[in-house]
């Protein structure tokens, strides 16, 4: 990854949002619960050395110079779940929103996968954390974050978040590894205490 030199770049703050009031109204309370941790694992995972240093790498790399927040949402986001029916292959489609780059704010919002078919079902299952954070989170936020060094076209952005998510894993995939133990043996025995299989 080459690295920008010259003025000063932004800095990168990462922030946990807090579990909305209406949680508890609109969700099953084991799932506000499932979100809340698996939310709470998202930011400590996001400020873990080998995942904060590619993120600030990459910011420089685009030159992006305003300071910029990523916001972890506690709950999916509402474009989540959306079904479509392609006419022309007649298969059904699912459209989900992992992240969110703002236009007018530096603010990227990131969202956990909607997991369960209803907001009102039991969470009767896990997912594993490694999997969910390499394959969901990293490319969400390397999505938005060229968007916010000033990528328009989305199939370049989507090219292009492949070859970053592949310098990353070849450049820091061997440190997380050894960061994110603690985490993924937070998480199972978080589930072991849900009860979820």
């Amino acid at each position: 990854m080459k690295v920008v030199s010259g003025d000063i770049m932004g800095k990168i703050k990462i922030r946990l949002a807090d579990v909305p009031l209406f949680a508890k109204d609109e969700y099953h309370p084991d799932q506000v619960k499932f979100y809340a941790k698996i939310t709470e694992l998202m930011y400590k995972a996001l400020n873990l050395g080998s995942i904060y240093n590619f993120i600030e790498e990459f910011v420089t790399q685009l030159g992006i110079k305003e300071d910029i927040e990523i916001r972890i949402m506690r709950l999916p986001s509402h474009k989540s779940r959306i079904v479509a029916i392609d006419l022309e292959k007649g298969k059904l489609l699912e459209e989900q929103q992992y992240a969110r780059a703002w236009k007018k704010k530096p603010l990227i919002d990131i969202f956990p996968n909607a997991l369960f078919i209803s907001k009102n079902v039991k969470p009767h299952w896990s997912i594993g954390f490694r999997g969910f954070l390499l394959n969901s989170i990293i490319r969400a936020l390397i999505h938005e974050l060229l968007h916010k060094g000033g990528l328009k076209n989305e199939n370049e952005v989507r090219r292009k978040t492949e070859e970053y998510y592949e310098e990353f894993r070849a450049k820091y995939l061997k440190q997380l590894e050894k960061e994110l133990k603690p985490i993924v043996k937070e998480w199972k025995k978080f589930g072991h205490e849900l009860g979820l299989g």
